[in-house]
């Protein structure tokens, strides 16, 4: 039996009419990524620029006035938003005989695994009040922040790392060196740190000792010719990690495969505690010293200085081996960073 043609007529309008929907629905749908309104911007170089300063403070000025058409890599955003924090908040050109790392975690808006300049202005903006805070809460004399890193994970969850300087009464006044000419100076220089009364475990004090005084070798205060006590930061460049696996040294060590960081293979399954003496503390001062600068020099950026040193420590298990043999050893996690000195303010009109 034949349809009447009314029905036909309407049923064909009903189809063309879902159809119609879903194609808009599709069009209207914000999460498609084929539609792309925006630009990802070329990743910053600082090792091209003539005056890094002069760029941040342009972005800073750009962030105020954003078009959201404009994006950044995870990486390249987290490198601005780092810039902008040392701008900000950081000066190296300071006193100091102690400092303290610590870790501020902000969630940031990301888009298709980048960020849109709209969004990282609102992440900017987030990261001054968690930095703000922080300093409020720190509580120490002469407290200042020396220098902060920022990452962006792909999830947006982003880590500001701080390291803040401060003074104490009861510290000894500091002696520096850079590097030492024989073992007799090294000692000479290490026993005004490390004491043969300490024990310095491998994963506590040996660790910590070792990371807190090659943290106040590298102390510009004592290199930076900055009138005044102007400000003076950090844009970071780089880092580097060396351990025993990357660091074999070719005259021999009485560390594990030769290292030049110190490592330890447990054979006998009861090393876990294992402390180094004075002597070992000086070798590997010396050794790390000479890592993190060699590294920076054998391709030196412009004006660019060690930001910080950090000593980690880990145990390996080598062939899944449950008991022994262990492997116990430090990580030397080295960041540089290019030193930024602006001109200090000239005298006023009269």
């Amino acid at each position: 039996m034949k349809k009447p043609k009314a029905i036909i007529a309407i049923t064909a309008l009903a189809i063309l009419a879902t159809t119609v929907a879903v194609v808009s629905c599709k069009k209207d749908n914000g999460n498609d990524s084929s539609q792309k309104d925006y630009t990802i911007q070329q990743a910053a170089d600082i090792r091209q620029m003539e005056d890094p300063e002069a760029y941040m403070l342009d972005f800073k000025k750009k962030l105020t006035e954003s078009k959201d058409n404009e994006a950044f890599s995870l990486d390249d955003a987290a490198w601005h938003l780092a810039c902008l924090a040392n701008l900000d908040f950081c000066n190296v050109n300071v006193q100091y005989d102690d400092f303290e790392f610590d870790t501020v975690e902000m969630q940031v808006i990301v888009t298709d695994g980048i960020i849109l300049l709209g969004d990282l202005r609102s992440a900017y903006e987030q990261m001054c009040v968690e930095i703000q805070q922080f300093k409020k809460g720190f509580n120490r004399y002469d407290q200042n922040m020396y220098y902060i890193n920022v990452s962006i994970g792909v999830d947006g969850n982003a880590k500001i790392a701080l390291m803040t300087s401060f003074t104490t009464d009861s510290k000894d006044p500091l002696i520096h060196t850079w590097y030492f000419s024989d073992i007799f100076a090294g000692l000479t220089v290490c026993y005004q740190y490390y004491s043969d009364d300490s024990i310095y475990i491998w994963d506590g004090l040996a660790a910590t000792e070792l990371e807190r005084v090659l943290n106040l070798f590298e102390h510009h205060e004592y290199e930076i010719s900055v009138p005044g006590g102007h400000q003076a930061y950090y844009f970071p460049t780089r880092n580097h990690t060396f351990d025993y696996t990357n660091t074999e040294d070719p005259y021999g060590s009485d560390f594990y495969s030769d290292s030049r960081v110190w490592a330890l293979r447990d054979n006998n399954g009861g090393l876990s505690d294992y402390a180094l003496d004075v002597l070992e503390m000086c070798i590997c001062l010396d050794s790390y010293l000479a890592l993190g600068y060699d590294y920076m020099n054998d391709n030196l950026y412009d004006n660019e200085h060690i930001m910080c040193w950090k000593v980690y420590h880990n145990t390996y298990i080598p062939s899944g081996i449950i008991h022994f043999p262990k492997i116990y050893y430090h990580q030397l996690y080295v960041e540089y960073g290019r030193l930024i000195t602006p001109n200090p303010p000239g005298p006023e009109p009269n």
